[in-house]
């Protein structure tokens, strides 16, 4: 290796030369057989390295950007199955509207009609529906809809009727806080009741909200009253599915927080309801009678199949000015009259002059008692009037019935095992619960008032899923029968309460 030596005029040496031995990168270094410029490899290296690094650059971006394109279109895919699972759950609730509508259809168990039904196929998966409800016993489903007219009505129902079912819900909270701050929160009274709470309590929260003052929408509005919260609301059944799951058996060691007693307890959602309404007509969809309305009202009592004896009986109580609270008291009521009757030839003295006068009598008994529930009313029987917050004697559950008045555990108990062995007809009215002997003339005229015989409103749950996907989306819904004809009411998307049962289309796809 050879390298030039080039004297420097303006440096000395030790030896007193100016000398000096460097580099010149215009001169050539020989190694080996190749000959290589010094700044031109440097160069080379230095675009070589930036040439690497924005060769990485790209890769990076480009991995990053294929990702995001892969991101995107699987959301894109799971938000299509998504959709797909929605519109199928929509689907049963569409199954379940054309349902109500027809008196032959089992609403409450019908597997055909409501577990696994495919909606459509579109090559990748096979889309179905299921509507379900729970059973009493916690443990299995049942494949129609949930009877709200079986349940007690949060806006309607009295301080007694109320407390009783905070009692039995929520044995270890204070009912009559309970009771008080409900009764409060829905309105009625300026002043808060002695365990209520009014606007002035909602003000000093954190963050304060106006009270409905008025009928709550729904159930959950209950979570926005003081004392209430969601174990008393909702129970242990976290995913609403009506079953005992092991995570809602297990004590404190998993979300939801239950007793582990291995019984499901579903709270108020099993006993309560904020939605029942009906008209005010008959089985056959006529007005009632009003027995405390017009004069005109008091001629139509003649028209409607009652004995003469009845008919006169109402009319010399209006004339006396006695208000009717239900068609019930008709039941073997007697009435001493105080004033003649207002048009007609006066009644022939029964008794002797100075004696007392015999009382009237209704002529109302186990045979004519179908006909006085069905046809007679006291309150207006305008075209639009709704009675709100009746019991449906024929769905309502045991545990619903003791809470009304003139009934216990054992009665409700009994009333509920015997009205599976009537025929529809004599479900018609209320009356049965006296015609079959069940309860006595004076327990009837107690919960008479709170009683129907009919539904009009029922809670649907659907669930629509792909199979095999595994994607599903979760629906619950309140179809309104009040009107002319079906609507939806309420209706939330409820998916995130997660996964209520299994997909498993076994059964279906063998009975295809």
């Amino acid at each position: 290796m050879r390298i030039k030596r080039q004297a420097d005029p303006d440096r000395k040496g030790q030896d007193g030369i100016g000398s000096s031995l460097f580099i010149d990168t215009r001169d050539i270094v020989d190694c080996g057989n190749s000959q290589f410029a010094i700044r031109n490899s440097q160069c080379r290296g230095t675009v070589l390295f930036i040439v690497m690094v924005l060769v990485a650059m790209s890769a990076m971006t480009a991995a990053g950007l294929l990702y995001r394109m892969r991101a995107e279109t699987a959301a894109a895919a799971a938000s299509g199955s998504g959709e797909q699972a929605y519109t199928a759950a929509m689907s049963g609730l569409q199954a379940a509207m054309s349902a109500v509508g027809s008196p032959l259809v089992d609403l409450n168990d019908n597997p055909e009609l409501f577990q696994n039904q495919l909606v459509c196929d579109d090559g990748a998966n096979k889309w179905y529906f299921t509507v379900f409800a729970a059973n009493d016993d916690g443990k299995t489903l049942r494949y129609g809809l949930e009877d709200e007219s079986g349940k007690i009505n949060i806006n309607t129902a009295s301080a007694d009727v109320l407390r009783a079912m905070f009692e039995h819900e929520a044995p270890n909270c204070d009912s009559d806080e309970l009771v008080d701050c409900l009764i409060d929160y829905r309105g009625g009274e300026s002043s808060p009741r002695p365990h209520g709470a009014k606007q002035d309590y909602y003000d000093k929260l954190k963050y304060p909200y106006l009270i409905k003052n008025g009928p709550l929408g729904t159930l959950e509005e209950l979570l926005l009253v003081k004392g209430f919260t969601a174990q008393i609301v909702y129970g242990e059944d976290a995913n609403f599915n009506g079953i005992l799951d092991p995570n809602e058996d297990d004590g404190d060691k998993s979300f939801p927080p239950d007793n582990a007693d291995g019984v499901l307890d579903r709270g108020l959602y099993a006993l309560a309801t904020a939605v029942t309404h009906e008209p005010n007509t008959d089985s056959r969809g006529r007005r009632r009678v009003n027995i405390n309305g017009t004069d005109a009202e008091m001629r139509a009592l003649s028209g409607i199949g009652l004995s003469k004896q009845t008919v006169d009986f109402i009319k010399a109580c209006r004339a006396d000015g006695y208000t009717f609270k239900d068609p019930s008291e008709l039941l073997g009521m007697e009435y001493p009259p105080k004033n003649a009757p207002a048009s007609g030839p006066a009644p022939k003295p029964t008794t002797a002059p100075g004696a007392k006068a015999a009382p009237n009598k209704s002529g109302v008994g186990a045979d004519e008692l179908p006909l006085v529930m069905d046809r007679l009313t006291t309150v207006s029987a305008a075209r639009n009037a709704q009675r709100t917050g009746l019991v449906n004697v024929n769905t309502a559950s045991a545990t619903v019935l003791s809470f009304l008045p003139g009934l216990d555990e054992n009665l409700a108990k009994t009333i509920a095992d015997s009205r599976g062995t009537l025929d529809s007809a004599k479900k018609d009215t209320v009356a049965w619960l006296f015609t079959e002997n069940l309860i006595t003339a004076d327990q009837f005229k107690q919960v008479a008032p709170f009683l129907t015989a009919r539904s009009r409103q029922y809670r649907l749950r659907a669930m629509g899923f792909g199979v095999p996907c595994g994607r599903y989306r979760l629906i619950e819904a309140i179809l309104d029968l009040s009107g002319p004809a079906p609507r939806v009411a309420y209706l939330r998307d409820v998916t995130r309460v997660g996964l209520p049962m299994a997909i498993d289309v076994d059964r279906q796809e063998r009975r295809q």
